[in-house]
């Protein structure tokens, strides 16, 4: 098993132990804590912020703003169970190193635990409410003593200076249908508060509505504002007192209420979950056919509440928000963008994130027409990190064979049985 060492500066142990208190789920960034409902005397702003000795910008305590949200969520830090750097989520009161609660669900900026090159088909049984249906899937990276390995990122929403990553992070897609290849989308400045409110506001995740990269060439056009709606945010049993689950062990919880899946770390030890299980292809452990229509890590799951929008439509609709020529309802006709011409259907249970990691992927691109898979732009890039090769766009399986766990275009495997999670048929 990978063992983080606890390392503080001694400069920063201020910043670390005012961070420590605030481990109930959300920490400081909790909206009602920072818009003064719960009082006007919170001292959450202490955290992050120096009235007359700030080193970064809005007074905050840091260079910039992606190394201050790294001070408690990277991975020589105590202040947060969430290591966004290697991909990993630390029980609550063990930051320090062990015990693992397992990995990250949209992998790290620095290194990923994702098990790229193994993923797995499943034949569809005749019992479809069996807990043994397990269709596509794509587990935890282990050693050879069992234990997480996260690897190197090969592509990242954020290029560090640790991940070694040089692709020039652009807002692919983002513009009005209809600019073809004069636009295939901005250069932008994108750090952790582009995407996140630290302050909090309600949404799943805390995102912005609006994510907000600045340009840096051409011009970033935003869409309509995204609302992804979270789940509840305090532990429903009032003897535990529990941060969220944000790993890739999520299993089904109480059907017909808001939590539906099993949201909280305590849950996850609960229910017996070594650090190792899950699946990043989909979220409850087993997935199956008879629970397929919700797959909703820690937001609200399904729309059997007060009308709410399905939780893959509204992640699609963020996504989009950036990415706005991507989106596709059907995938069947031209756009009419002469670039992003056809596009992959992202509706229902084929969501941006059922393909993609927010965070970072150590997928491996070394297969020959994977590696010289060019950018929308033409570029081509074919650096090598961790001894892969390439760009994975995000992408959860080493070269295409995202594409395979789902498609089977020649028709033949198992004798024509269909092997690929819905919808059905798996080809083309």
């Amino acid at each position: 098993m990978r063992r983080l060492a606890l390392v503080i500066a001694g400069g920063a142990i201020w910043l670390i132990l005012a961070a420590v208190p605030a481990l109930a789920d959300g920490g400081p960034h909790v909206m009602a804590q920072n818009n003064g409902s719960l009082g006007i005397n919170a001292d959450g702003c202490a955290g992050c912020h120096r009235a007359h000795t700030a080193q970064g910008p809005f007074l905050i305590n840091a260079a910039d703003e992606t190394a201050l949200c790294l001070t408690c969520h990277g991975s020589v830090a105590a202040g947060a169970t969430t290591d966004v750097a290697s991909g990993l989520q630390y029980r609550l009161a063990a930051r320090a190193g062990t015990p693992l609660l397992g990995a990250l669900r949209s992998g790290g900026f620095v290194q990923a635990a994702i098990d790229s090159g193994n993923p797995a088909r499943y034949l569809v049984s005749n019992d479809l409410g069996s807990s043994n249906d397990q269709w596509a899937k794509v587990g935890v990276r282990t050693d050879i003593s069992g234990g997480v390995d996260p690897d190197p990122v090969t592509s990242a929403h954020l290029n560090l200076a640790d991940n070694g990553l040089s692709a020039p992070a652009v807002a692919w897609g983002n513009g009005p249908v209809g600019l073809g290849f004069n636009g295939p989308g901005p250069t932008v400045d994108l750090a952790c508060a582009s995407c996140h409110n630290p302050h909090g506001n309600g949404q799943y995740r805390i995102l912005n509505p609006i994510p907000d990269p600045g340009a840096t060439s051409g011009t970033f056009t935003p869409a309509a504002a995204a609302v992804v709606t979270d789940s509840p945010a305090d532990n429903p049993d009032p003897a535990e007192s529990d941060t969220k689950n944000y790993t890739v062990i999520q299993t089904r919880g109480t059907p017909g209420t808001l939590s539906t899946y099993l949201l909280y770390a305590d849950d996850v030890l609960d229910a017996g979950h070594g650090e190792t299980t899950g699946d990043y292809w989909h979220v409850r452990l087993p997935w199956n056919s008879a629970s397929s229509a919700s797959d909703a890590p820690n937001g609200i799951p399904v729309n059997q509440t007060g009308g709410l929008v399905a939780f893959n439509t509204q992640m699609t609709a963020w996504c989009s928000s950036c990415h706005t020529r991507y989106a596709s309802a059907t995938g069947e006709e031209p756009s009419g963008d002469a670039l992003f011409a056809y596009r992959h259907e992202t509706t229902g249970n084929r969501a941006c994130t059922t393909c993609h990691v927010a965070h970072g992927s150590n997928a491996r691109m070394e297969g020959a027409y994977s590696q010289t898979q060019p950018f929308p732009n033409g570029d081509v890039v074919t650096y090598t990190i961790g001894s892969a090769t390439g760009d994975s766009r995000l992408l959860k399986v080493d070269n295409r064979g995202t594409c395979q766990l789902c498609h089977d275009p020649t028709g033949t495997v198992a004798d024509g049985t269909y092997t690929g999670p819905v919808p059905v048929p798996g080809v083309p």
